[in-house]
């Protein structure tokens, strides 16, 4: 189950970045930020930023797919090989993935898939983080490129016009995936703050549910 890091003074949701820095690959400074405001996690009694409280999603777990999930978690672990050939499998098995999320999220079928206020709250959740780690594909994606065509320019130690053209085209996409990595930064932010409101109303409707050492804290890391 996904451990999710709550402020455990205010109990809003936090994440390890500013949301200025989500299309960065470095983190740095204060490691917990408010998803509502981007202000750093409240301070503990001592004066000093608090360590997140970490939740369960309060999502059961599904028999059906749990073992495909661990399946994933291993073929895609951190420690695990990284090439072009498996970080485009991770992207094609996610767009497989949107077909049903279409059909799971259509007007009747939503009936089924989202039938109360606690499961469209896990839901936002997972698509602010969904959207904040694509923000920072694309903003990676496009910095990877350029560094690319400068080192085999460099390399090639050719000045010719055509590498000044491949040099520019790189740019320009950089810049391209870097604007679509500001919307999906901006979107992220604004899912953060829905996220944020929904846990709320979820937490009206049960009380402790959603509260550090309430029914779902448990120890773990996302």
């Amino acid at each position: 189950m996904i451990q999710l890091p709550i402020c455990p003074v205010c109990n809003e949701p936090v994440a390890d970045q500013p949301a200025t820095h989500w299309t960065n690959a470095y983190r740095g400074g204060t490691p917990w930020w408010h998803l509502t405001d981007n202000s750093p996690i409240c301070a503990a009694a001592d004066g000093q930023p608090s360590q997140p409280t970490l939740v369960a999603d309060p999502l059961p777990v599904d028999s059906q797919t749990n073992t495909w999930l661990d399946d994933m978690s291993r073929l895609f672990a951190v420690d695990g090989p990284y090439d072009p050939v498996r970080l485009g499998s991770a992207i094609t098995a996610t767009e497989h993935l949107t077909r049903w999320l279409h059909t799971a999220t259509g007007p009747f079928s939503a009936l089924l898939t989202l039938p109360t206020p606690s499961n469209v709250t896990s839901l936002i959740g997972h698509l602010h983080r969904s959207t904040r780690l694509l923000a920072r594909v694309h903003a990676q994606t496009g910095s990877h490129l350029l560094d690319q065509a400068r080192q085999a320019h460099l390399a090639s130690l050719d000045d010719s016009e055509g590498h000044s053209e491949v040099i520019d085209a790189a740019d320009d996409i950089r810049a391209w995936l870097q604007d679509a990595a500001d919307w999906l930064a901006q979107s992220a932010q604004a899912s953060g703050v829905a996220w944020s409101s929904a846990r709320t109303v979820t937490a009206a409707n049960h009380p402790g549910a959603s509260t550090p050492g309430g029914t779902d804290g448990q120890e773990g890391q996302q």
